[in-house]
């Protein structure tokens, strides 16, 4: 009769199955990490266009006004960035917001005022010069597909602000917040 303590089958209990389970969790790991991009978009600015308008208030009819006073006047300094929004990765991204900042010469700094799309019709019916230089307005929660390029424009008010003190600047900057994912910076030529 033959023995049956037959040793030639090896059972390694636990231990086996968790070192298998983690070799596999490994080999996922490196599989994603290397075949995900590691930069989602890439955000530039080709150039700019300035638009600065003077704007003079006067009294309303009627309104009192003090004899050697001169009228209300506002100097206003809009960017209007041509950007680019190239999408690196598998899934759309949602813009959900822009901001504007420079900083001057002499070390301050100013944040700008978005000028959202939606405001573009009445903002280009009171300065109708403004009107060529905006070409495909970017739009708040606009979504951009995967592996796609957005171009189009950001209007930025940088209120009391000149075009000297624009072109003598240090820096300046836009920022733009994704949904759910970290915000990208551009450097304004």
């Amino acid at each position: 009769m033959a023995d049956s303590n037959d040793n030639s089958s090896f059972t390694g209990g636990p231990m086996i199955a968790v070192v298998i389970a983690v070799v596999i969790l490994v080999g996922v790991a490196v599989a994603v990490f290397a075949f995900n991009p590691h930069k989602m978009a890439d955000f530039t600015v080709a150039k700019v266009d300035l638009f600065t308008p003077h704007t003079e208030f006067k009294s309303m009819p009627g309104a009192m006004h003090v004899v050697g006073q001169a009228p209300d006047a506002e100097d206003d300094l809009y960017v209007v960035a041509h950007v680019r929004f190239t999408v690196d990765q598998r899934l759309p991204l949602f813009l959900t917001d822009w901001t504007g900042l420079v900083k001057l010469a002499d070390g301050t700094t100013v944040d700008a005022t978005t000028v959202p799309a939606q405001e573009l019709p009445r903002l280009e019916q009171i300065f109708p010069a403004l009107a060529p230089l905006v070409t495909q307005p970017l739009k708040f929660g606009e979504e951009v597909a995967p592996r796609t390029t957005r171009e189009g424009t950001i209007i930025l008010l940088f209120p009391n602000t000149t075009e000297s003190a624009w072109r003598t600047r240090q820096t300046a900057i836009i920022t733009i917040d994704l949904h759910d994912e970290p915000s990208q910076t551009a450097k304004i030529p």
